[in-house]
């Protein structure tokens, strides 16, 4: 046994004293980016709103929103959305708008938080104003989460009901 331990001295010696090994290259792709944790980019949204007409323009509504746009901070967003729509008192309208939201406080450290929401643009097809205030609650990550709000839809439409709106449930996700 102190024979063996005196043959494989020297070659461990040797192993660790040689300098003829050659470490890997540095890959050559770029560098990870972790972006659902930037504060920063672009975001888009999916979202579909049933909702109650009341007055003149009673009936239900339905429509589906697709929203695209840019993110300065999680209290601040701008974009530019879509919402076909079909409802009781015009049957197809198309509203083109402006989407501005944010968070009400800090989703840094929580998983539900309150967020604001105001939709104003023009709808065409009923030829009008379109604004669409919301108020809700948004759940999970702070760039892909769920939403959920309550919203006002005011539609000032050249049709023979003129001014309208509605009161629906707006939910959605947003990445």
């Amino acid at each position: 046994m102190l024979s063996l331990a005196l043959i494989m001295a020297p070659a461990s010696i040797y192993a660790q004293n040689h300098k003829d090994y050659k470490l890997p290259d540095t890959p050559k792709r770029a560098q990870y980016v972790d972006y659902p944790s930037l504060d920063k980019g672009f975001w888009f949204a999916v979202q579909a709103t049933p909702a109650l007409g009341f007055g003149r323009a009673g009936g239900f509504w339905v429509s589906a929103d697709l929203i695209a746009g840019y993110r300065t901070g999680e209290f601040f967003k701008v974009g530019v959305g879509v919402s076909p729509r079909f409802d009781q008192i015009g049957g197809f309208a198309l509203p083109l708008y402006l989407d501005l939201r944010g968070n009400i406080i800090s989703q840094e450290s929580r998983m539900v938080v309150p967020y604001w929401n105001l939709d104003a643009g023009w709808t065409f097809f009923e030829n009008g104003l379109y604004l669409s205030p919301t108020v809700g609650v948004r759940v999970g990550m702070p760039r892909n989460n769920f939403i959920a709000g309550l919203t006002y839809i005011f539609q000032n439409a050249n049709i023979p009901y003129g001014n309208f709106g509605a009161i629906g449930l707006r939910v959605g996700f947003e990445f």
